[in-house]
């Protein structure tokens, strides 16, 4: 079956496509570059959770808190990911996306594990704020640059497998 094709008609038809391919990379990287809020919620439940630690709770009082931190963690979850208008599909999260999450992940837990010893060793006065503080302060400067890094191949990788 031998079709007729025109050209132009056939270019105009992939650009109608393409414009909104890259405006769903335009919000993607805006919300990586620009969404700063919910990073300092983030930081601030992580702060108010590690200092909270401190407070020397009985055995169900730490696990209540526990429970309370997660849950409130999983609300932020929710609340940003209803706000945001874009929903990639699963195969647009790159390795880059894992790596940053545990890199994440460790960065944190290795910043309170040597923070509380290092507070232990030293006898500073109000261990867990600072503890707190430090770690919160490292997530801080660690989101940014990593969302960055890890959306940065998306619209690459969408050229190079199109047509």
């Amino acid at each position: 079956m031998t079709t007729s094709v025109d050209a132009e008609k056939a270019w105009q038809d992939l650009q109608r496509i393409r414009v909104p391919q890259e405006r769903v990379y335009d919000e993607v990287e805006r919300c990586a570059h620009g969404d700063r809020r919910s990073t300092y919620v983030t930081a601030a439940l992580m702060w108010l959770f590690l200092a909270s630690d401190g407070l020397k709770l009985p055995r169900w009082g730490s696990f209540l808190l526990l429970a309370v931190y997660i849950g409130a963690l999983v609300a932020l979850a929710v609340v940003y990911s209803r706000r945001t208008r874009v929903r990639l599909h699963r195969s647009r999260y790159t390795w880059r996306s894992v790596a940053t999450f545990l890199a994440g992940a460790v960065l944190s837990g290795g910043t309170i594990i040597l923070t509380g010893f290092l507070t232990g060793w030293l006898a500073l006065p109000y261990p867990h704020l600072i503890q707190a503080t430090v770690s919160a302060g490292a997530f801080v400067l660690f989101v940014g640059p990593a969302n960055r890094w890890a959306i940065s191949p998306l619209r690459n990788r969408a050229a190079a497998t199109a047509p």
